[in-house]
């Protein structure tokens, strides 16, 4: 799509009162995407290109987004394996996998599933870079989260179900909150060090998670984040 021949954007109401509007003018995987946010700008299946950082804050970005899944995850009661990023300039086809298991409460699971993306819109907000277009980029950027949650609960959607999305957001900004100087000390660590397992990031953070119930050494929860430059 020709972003100087940008269709009109189609706001969407949410079903539940207080929700606000939302936008269907970005597309993801060939179908309209809802964002919270609004720009003219097509930015594309991915949204990196359009986020327009420098490599050191797109590291930063990448961190964050892993670090407040993973700290999340370990307020929900979860089990943590492992969280990582992949090095800078790696072409590879995620910016970052957090593994946990054992995460069933569903309050906790839809928090965990939209802290990536919440948690990088507070940190563009914080350092002063937050523009409307990066805010997009970033919900682009969480697709593959947003895919996870609608899967597991049809409650949730954007206007059409029980529970708009926008909840899920206020539901994970309020965890975030309360969790954010952890989610900050965890992301400086991610970006130096890329990969942390369950042990080195309950020392970071004080949060000691239950054993594993899955039975897997290093699972994996599928991300697409592909914020790589």
């Amino acid at each position: 799509m020709n972003a100087a021949h940008d269709p009109p954007s189609h706001p969407t109401q949410g079903a539940n009162e207080g929700a606000g509007v939302w936008h269907t003018n970005q597309y993801a995987g060939g179908a309209p995407y809802p964002t919270r946010h609004h720009t003219h700008v097509d930015c594309g299946d991915h949204g990196s290109r359009y986020l327009a950082l420098p490599t050191e804050s797109m590291q930063k970005i990448r961190a964050i987004h892993e670090a407040a899944h993973a700290v999340i995850a370990l307020t929900g009661g979860a089990h943590l394996h492992h969280t990582q990023i992949e090095p800078p300039g790696n072409p590879g086809g995620t910016g970052g996998i957090t593994g946990v298991c054992g995460l069933t409460d569903p309050q906790s699971l839809a928090a965990f599933c939209a802290a990536g993306e919440r948690a990088d819109d507070r940190w563009l907000r914080d350092n002063g870079l937050w523009t409307a277009r990066r805010a997009v980029c970033v919900e682009i950027g969480a697709h593959g989260d947003r895919l996870n949650l609608l899967a597991l609960n049809p409650h949730v959607g954007f206007g059409d179900t029980d529970i708009h999305y926008q909840s899920i957001h206020d539901l994970a900004d309020q965890v975030i909150d309360q969790h954010w100087d952890r989610i900050t000390t965890l992301a400086d660590q991610l970006v130096d060090r890329l990969h942390l397992d369950g042990s080195d990031v309950a020392s970071l953070t004080g949060i000691d998670g239950p054993a594993c119930t899955c039975g897997r050494s290093t699972p994996r929860r599928p991300a697409w984040r592909p914020w790589r430059r």
